[in-house]
């Protein structure tokens, strides 16, 4: 099997090449991206005879269709903002596609998050028709997250409510990004959805604020709503639902928080001096950028960068036999886990590019039988159960934690 990474050299495009080529079934993992140097200095670093390099600037529409020609499987781990012109290339061309992630399009950013998420839908024939699966969401969260809820879905005879929790806790002596900065406060100001009895309902940025007591080491931490794909996309699959939400968690919330309330986060330009600037651009020039690999490394090594411990947790509610069952399901990772496992890499992108490894590998393993557009929460129970397995078996542990009465 042949597989593009698209930003194969980044944050977390680098997890899924360095993990992807050590597979049996895998025969050559192409790192690519609009810097064919930085691309070349990825192979170099992380040399295989498996690993080589390739530009692609994916605002090329024209090009894209000849680059993905010839591959078995196209990931795009560089921006959501390219998925539907990935995903379209790809069913032209026979390749099948996956992302790790859902926002809107470049050609869908009229619409609203559930209609562009319906216009990926759409290209659900032409998948299926070539005998191709297009792969969505298949990150951490979203990714393991939908997997989570579609496992709980399967152990219950309805499943009425799904709230979701990511957690991240950094320690580190300078401020650092483990993520896309733009693409992080994107979702930070862009109203969230809610979805409850049947219908999607914006709330405000920041709003639902509650303490919540995470497992330990993490304990309480404050949590805020947060524009997420989950609460888009399981309705669409886990028919039950009444409620779903998902909340962002952690120490540097409110602080977050108060960049938004302060209006540095806006992005109606406000005139300083003689000029005019978007405030959130100003603050996103001043932000560190997304740590590259051998940056990650340096930092851990120098004793800048303590700690790190990156959480996803869900709170159900369902029923099974007549009777109500909670329960809290919940995966953990911590920095100096990882690094024993992958070098130079934080435990929010070994979280989010393992997680898409495990769907690349079932595919090459012809393990996932499913065709057309197959986000988790659409795939089969038994390759749902086979993903969480392959986690397991990379450190990606999901606990369980259930109440019912007798």
């Amino acid at each position: 099997m042949r597989v593009l990474v698209l930003g194969g050299y980044g944050a977390v495009g680098n997890v899924i090449c360095r993990e992807l080529v050590k597979h049996r079934c895998i025969d050559e993992v192409v790192c690519a991206g609009r810097s064919l140097e930085r691309a070349e200095a990825f192979v170099s670093r992380y040399k295989s005879d498996k690993l080589s390099a390739m530009k692609v600037d994916l605002f090329d529409v024209e090009s894209l269709g000849k680059v993905v020609k010839g591959f078995d499987v196209v990931i795009n781990a560089a921006d959501y903002r390219f998925n539907l012109r990935v995903m379209r290339a790809c069913v032209d061309a026979g390749a099948n596609y996956q992302d790790l992630a859902f926002g809107w399009s470049y050609e869908t950013m009229h619409l609203s998050r559930v209609e562009a998420y319906k216009k990926q839908l759409e290209l659900d024939d032409a998948f299926r028709e070539k005998g191709l699966v297009a792969l969505l969401n298949t990150g951490q969260d979203p990714g393991i997250s939908d997997l989570i809820a579609g496992y709980a879905a399967d152990t219950m005879d309805h499943l009425y409510e799904v709230r979701m929790k990511d957690c991240g806790i950094m320690k580190s002596k300078e401020p650092v990004s483990v993520w896309s900065p733009r693409l992080l406060w994107i979702d930070m100001i862009v109203p969230p959805l809610v979805y409850e009895d049947g219908a999607y309902k914006e709330v405000p940025p920041f709003s639902g604020e509650e303490v919540y007591n995470f497992p330990e080491p993490i304990g309480p931490q404050p949590c805020y709503h947060h524009a997420h794909e989950e609460v888009v996309v399981m309705p669409f699959y886990l028919k039950d639902l009444r409620y779903v939400e998902f909340k962002m968690g952690g120490p540097d919330m409110p602080f977050a928080k108060a960049i938004y309330d302060y209006g540095l986060a806006g992005t109606k330009p406000i005139k300083v001096g003689k000029v005019e600037v978007e405030p959130l651009e100003v603050f996103l020039a001043l932000a560190p950028p997304t740590l590259r690999p051998h940056e990650v490394e340096e930092k851990i090594e120098k004793g800048i960068i303590e700690d790190e411990i990156a959480c996803i947790l869900l709170d159900v509610v369902g029923e099974r036999s007549g009777k109500e069952v909670r329960a809290t399901y919940y995966s953990m990772l911590r920095l100096k886990e990882v690094n024993k496992r992958m070098r130079g890499v934080t435990a929010t992108s070994y979280f989010v590019g393992i997680g898409a490894c495990v769907f690349t590998e079932l595919l090459a393993e012809n393990r996932i039988k499913s065709r057309g557009i197959a986000p988790p929460e659409a795939l089969e129970k038994e390759e749902r159960e086979a993903l969480i397995r392959r986690l397991e078996e990379k450190g990606i542990v999901i606990n369980k934690i259930e109440r019912t009465t007798l």
